[in-house]
């Protein structure tokens, strides 16, 4: 089954359309937002800190199951207390 195009509402979103806060001693944040306006690469950010200092990562993804399944890895690895891959 393909993957379906972000909805209308997910592309006219200022800003990140969905944001998980996955907690943990890292302090873990994962967004996803459109990549580029108008285009259907979803951008997916994560940020927490380590030994207090702020660290990040992101990746571009086509299609917004792909970009959800990422951000749920990510955020299960920041609740772990795991810094996902950079």
């Amino acid at each position: 089954m393909p993957d379906r195009a972000p909805d209308a509402w997910m592309t006219s979103s200022a800003g990140p359309f969905l944001t998980m806060n996955a907690g943990g001693r890292l302090e873990g944040v994962v967004t996803i937002s459109v990549a580029t306006e108008g285009a259907h690469p979803l951008l997916v950010e994560a940020a927490w800190k380590c030994n207090g200092d702020p660290r990040s990562t992101s990746a571009t993804v086509t299609g917004y199951d792909a970009a959800r399944a990422l951000a749920h890895e990510w955020a299960d690895e920041l609740a772990a207390g795991r810094e996902p891959p950079r």
